[in-house]
């Protein structure tokens, strides 16, 4: 390519990024198409402008919207009357949904933009094939990710790749099906592309035991609602199969351990994880608004865990319970003389000194905290073999009980035993959400296994739940803008 001298090329690449990571409106063209590709030289350049993808997952993962969509699950409690139906699974008591599920829409549609931009652009890169791998790779994962959150969020939502960028604005909703395809085919090739390992800089950046990892995750989806073919447990059991095997990964000994900012890059458990950086630009709320604002913790209060939940902890799991949940604020106000009365979130306090810290009050403005978030650690991959082997095979088998009684020896609990595969499959399920509470997993799980009536049965008995309460409405506010979408049923 042309040589442009290096102080321009950066200018325009940060130009061309503000112009792709900006609030979509009207009038705004969505397909997040860069004005040029001439400052892309040198590998540098095409990591450059993939950071702006991570920026908008890593805005989204730090936001209260992506865990209050889920606080139909049990652990999440929300406090704030107008987001109550997103507890209830009744989301049209909602006044405006909206408010919760545009930054979803938009900052994931940003980073698949971001991601479909450069797969345009390696096409006529003057890079070798070796040094496009890893790129190629890297914006397969992102947009397999995005795609993987939308479907499950969203139901059928419109496709759109590097091939059909310019049709973005009227591409009509696409079959789930179609879309869980392309999901497998991006985090094939990223498999296949991406390097064994990271090293300096760029340890946040997703490995093919990332790639392998996530798909299992996504066959295990696969395998349940809405598509439910059921011959994926055994693909989602192998490819996890291929992640425990080497070794390569292991649970840290102190649970506790995993939430401490200090150890976030050299623990041995996650997998694929979203760091946030405030020197960068990066925002995140969700570590002041899983704080209360009394007791000397100067949060925001939008949503804790729940008491009930709590109170569902199996006894005797006490490592678990502890970096969970964060139980007595710091003037020593337990949490049951708070004003709520609910269990706060431990796990996402830790983002750093800007933010407090693990035992300190919120203390840096205008959300400029750092913070990490896990998207996928090697518990939770023990515990995608333990479930997709037992349904995949009839009944647990030696290797399955190893998988989840790792994860339980951890917990401070006894190991698993004689169970046949349904009293398994539900140990398993327990299980999960014990372990990955307020990460992301729990409400997914319901809806992959249709738990929902049970699950608001139990605490909201008095709701009346169905199908279309596994899915959120899609926000009002994007049907002037991706005019070919509709409305899932059973909302207006």
């Amino acid at each position: 390519m042309k040589y442009i001298d290096s102080c321009l090329r950066k200018m325009l690449a940060a130009a061309v990024l503000f112009a792709v990571t900006g609030c979509i409106s009207l009038d705004e063209d969505i397909d997040a198409q860069p004005t040029s590709d001439k400052f892309f030289d040198e590998t540098e350049d095409y990591y450059n402008f993939l950071m702006s993808g991570y920026t908008s997952m890593i805005q989204l993962y730090g936001s209260d919207e992506l865990y209050c969509l889920g606080a139909g699950a049990e652990d999440i409690y929300v406090p704030i009357d107008r987001w109550k139906g997103f507890e209830y699974a009744d989301i049209n008591s909602v006044g405006n949904p909206d408010e919760l599920t545009n930054n979803p829409w938009n900052l994931s549609y940003k980073t698949i933009g971001i991601c479909n931009t450069m797969l345009q652009i390696v096409r006529d890169s003057d890079l070798s094939p070796t040094e496009l791998a890893p790129i190629v790779g890297e914006a397969k994962f992102l947009r397999a990710l995005a795609y993987f959150n939308m479907t499950r969020w969203f139901k059928e939502v419109p496709l759109i790749t590097e091939d059909n960028m310019t049709e973005a604005a009227t591409h009509p909703d696409t079959p789930v099906a179609d879309i869980y395809a392309q999901i497998v085919s991006d985090l094939t090739a990223a498999e296949g592309s991406l390097p064994d390992g990271r090293g300096g800089e760029d340890f946040f950046r997703p490995t093919s035991w990332a790639a392998k990892a996530l798909l299992s995750k996504v066959y295990l989806t696969m395998a349940g609602y809405p598509l439910n073919r059921t011959e994926y447990y055994a693909l989602a059991r192998d490819k996890a199969w291929e992640v425990i095997l080497p070794e390569k990964f292991d649970l840290e000994p102190v649970y506790f351990d995993l939430w401490l900012w200090d150890n976030r890059k050299t623990n041995k458990e996650f997998i694929f994880t979203f760091f946030a950086d405030w020197r960068r630009g990066d925002q995140t709320y969700v570590n002041c608004a899983i704080r209360p604002w009394e007791g000397g913790e100067g949060g925001w209060g939008d949503w804790s865990g729940d008491k009930r939940f709590l109170e569902e902890f199996p006894e005797g799991d006490g490592s678990r319970v502890k970096g969970t949940f964060y139980l007595t604020l710091i003037d020593g106000t337990p949490w049951y003389q708070t004003a709520d009365n609910q269990p706060f979130v431990g796990k996402l306090r830790d983002a750093g000194e800007n933010s407090g810290g693990y035992a300190g009050p919120w203390n840096y403005p205008n959300g400029n905290a750092d913070g990490f978030f896990s998207v996928i650690r090697f518990s939770e991959v023990l515990l995608i073999y333990a479930e997709a082997a037992n349904l995949a095979e009839g009944k647990p088998s030696t290797e399955a009980y190893e998988a989840i009684n790792r994860v339980r020896r951890r917990a401070g609990l006894g190991d698993l035993e004689g169970l046949n595969q349904a009293a398994f499959d539900k140990a398993v399920l327990d299980e999960r959400k014990w372990e990955l509470t307020f990460e992301n997993h729990r409400w997914f799980d319901i809806c992959r296994r249709r738990l929902l009536p049970e699950v608001i049965g139990r605490y909201y008995p008095e709701r009346q739940v169905d199908d279309h309460n596994y899915w959120m409405p899609k926000p009002h506010d994007q049907f002037g803008i991706m005019t070919g979408i509709k409305q899932n049923e059973g909302y207006l």
